[in-house]
């Protein structure tokens, strides 16, 4: 990858993530996927350093909860715009977690998914086609 195209992704991103989000984020190219790794507002809370990493790490988990909805279309846009995979990620304090799959995991069977993909096959986070119907896939849900 040249870097006009490294610097069209970063633009991209820079320009597509929502405000407030993150206090900063590393846009780079891993293999064929785009990693997003944003920094989350620092915390005050905890006054051992255990207590500080387990509230950034609830902190983290909390962010990626709550925007799930968001990445997951924004991480949509970018596979159709740039035909890579997307990979979620956030880092607070010395906490850092990558969420996959944001389009950049593993399924079972070691086969590549695409969010995109995954979703227009009727199949959403569950597996299921339509809301309480019963699961018919075997294996690891990639959600």
């Amino acid at each position: 990858m040249d870097e006009k195209e490294f610097g069209t992704i970063k633009g991209w991103f820079a320009g597509r993530l929502p405000d407030g989000w993150f206090t900063g984020v590393e846009v780079t190219i891993e293999d064929d996927q785009i990693v997003v790794l944003g920094a989350l507002p620092e915390l005050k809370v905890g006054s051992t350093p255990e207590e500080k990493e387990g509230a950034a790490a609830g902190r983290i988990s909390r962010f990626r909860e709550e925007t799930r909805g968001e990445r997951i279309g924004i991480a949509e846009e970018a596979e159709e715009r740039f035909h890579k995979f997307v990979t979620w990620g956030a880092k607070l304090g010395g906490v850092t977690k990558r969420f996959n799959p944001g389009g950049g995991g593993r399924s079972s069977g070691d086969r590549r998914v695409m969010i995109g993909r995954w979703w227009r096959r009727g199949r959403g986070r569950h597996g299921a086609a339509t809301p309480g119907a019963p699961t018919t896939t075997s294996g690891t849900q990639v959600f």
